[in-house]
């Protein structure tokens, strides 16, 4: 198949830097969290470290021997929140008091992914995702103010590898994996959802979002006054969702105060009413939420408390 001709179009731009800890790479399996917001792109620098040795025999030219290590990717952004820095560096982040406890080398970073897209001069994006590697310490710069504004960017390292799992790439034999790569003007490629998960070879489309089960399930009836109210769904919720779910009491339609969470997941959203609900009474608890690949789902849980 040959290239469509956009796909020769030249770089013009990077942004969307994204990051999420890798908690499994083994034989068994790879498992990443959704990626976060890491800073604004300032540059993106990926550089691969090959060696290319040539064997001679019968006084010439007879075999050329390649191979290629980990890949160093120097980045240049604004600057980094500290809440980012401590979790990609293993550092101790005080949520409480909003610092970053640095212990240095007693810290251990852990793996992360890390994605971005770099914008083409039509306008179209080429997608990266690396899908394993660290990050090192950034170095701290700062100058002092005069009538001409200087900002200091951050730069930091990452250095990427292969993955300890092997991924179905095709031919006879599995092999671990780097990166994936995907661009717009690329026949079939999709990058709607590019940023919703780690891409690795065997990411499909999202399933559609739906309510998995709920606490009470819908229609019960004896539910305790002080009992706590989840929904749980198919796919990870964005963060706004906690402000897409109302319990309203039926009778008069007022709603009910109280407090919404999501777990670490982000799939179980727990209400939680500011004081006992009302015996004997009717409650509807609606929801309007969006998942992390901004599909929507609206509906409705009904139950009656003893």
């Amino acid at each position: 198949m040959m290239p469509e001709a956009a796909e020769y179009k030249s770089v013009v731009g990077v942004d969307n830097i994204k990051f999420a800890l890798v908690t499994q790479d083994n034989e068994a399996g790879y498992v990443a969290g959704t990626p976060e917001t890491f800073a604004p792109a300032i540059n993106v620098n990926a550089e691969p470290r090959t060696s290319q040795e040539t064997q001679y025999a019968d006084n010439a030219p007879f075999d050329v021997m390649t191979g290629e290590g980990p890949t160093i990717i120097t980045m240049d952004t604004t600057n980094i929140p500290v809440s980012v820095l401590a979790t990609i560096l293993g550092k101790t982040f005080d949520a409480a008091s909003g610092r970053m406890f640095d212990t240095g080398s007693n810290a251990t970073p852990p793996d992360v992914a890390l994605s971005f897209r770099s914008m083409k001069s039509n306008g179209a994006f080429r997608y990266f995702q690396y899908l394993k590697g660290k990050f090192s310490v950034p170095k701290d710069e700062a100058a002092t103010a005069t009538d001409k504004k200087e900002p200091k960017p951050t730069q930091i390292i990452y250095t990427a590898v292969n993955t300890l799992y092997k991924f179905d790439v095709g031919g006879s034999e599995n092999k671990t994996v780097k990166r994936v790569i995907g661009d717009d003007d690329s026949v079939n490629f999709d990058g709607s959802n590019w940023f919703a998960q780690v891409q690795t070879p065997i990411t499909t489309s999202p399933s559609a979002l739906a309510l998995s089960s709920s606490v009470p399930v819908d229609e019960a009836s004896g539910v305790s006054v002080g009992a706590d109210l989840t929904l749980t769904f198919n796919n990870a919720l964005q963060d706004a969702a906690i402000n897409g779910v109302t319990l309203i009491k039926v009778s008069d339609g007022s709603v009910v105060a109280g407090v919404n969470t999501l777990n670490v997941t982000k799939k179980v959203m727990t209400i939680n009413p500011t004081g006992s609900l009302t015996a004997a009474t009717d409650y509807l608890l609606v929801y309007a939420v969006t998942d992390v690949f901004g599909q929507t789902l609206n509906g409705s849980v009904n139950f009656t408390t003893a």
